[in-house]
């Protein structure tokens, strides 16, 4: 379409007024576009690697969610990516049924213990 309307444009030049300097105009105008619409297909595909950045950076914030929703952070390295890995009576609580969750870090590996009052 924009090429239609440049050769257009082009024809006009020829039948009127100084066409060597309108076709010099016109060449900048062509070489302009061309920059463009490269630079247009580059933000496109930053665009896309972006967007997958994103739905990655979603979907680790959904499995924390799961994994860990009480936020609780990993005594050795602070990180938030935790998974439950099991539990065990609560040492001073464990005589009346309380338990401490065992939350292993997908970071460094550690082995958290967390009671859960609420």
């Amino acid at each position: 379409m924009l090429e239609t309307l440049l050769n257009k444009v082009e024809a006009l030049i020829n039948e009127r007024g100084s066409a060597t300097v309108l076709r010099e105009h016109l060449a900048l105008l062509r070489e302009r576009i061309g920059a463009l619409e490269r630079e247009n297909s580059d933000l496109r595909m930053k665009l896309q690697q972006t967007q997958a950045q994103a739905q990655d950076s979603q979907s680790r914030l959904d499995r924390f969610a799961k994994d860990n929703p009480k936020g609780w952070r990993c005594d050795a390295c602070g990180a938030v990516d935790l998974a439950r890995t099991g539990s065990r009576d609560d040492p001073m609580f464990g005589e009346v049924g309380i338990k401490q969750a065992l939350m292993t870090c997908r970071v460094c590996q550690h082995v958290s213990a967390f009671t859960d009052v609420s």
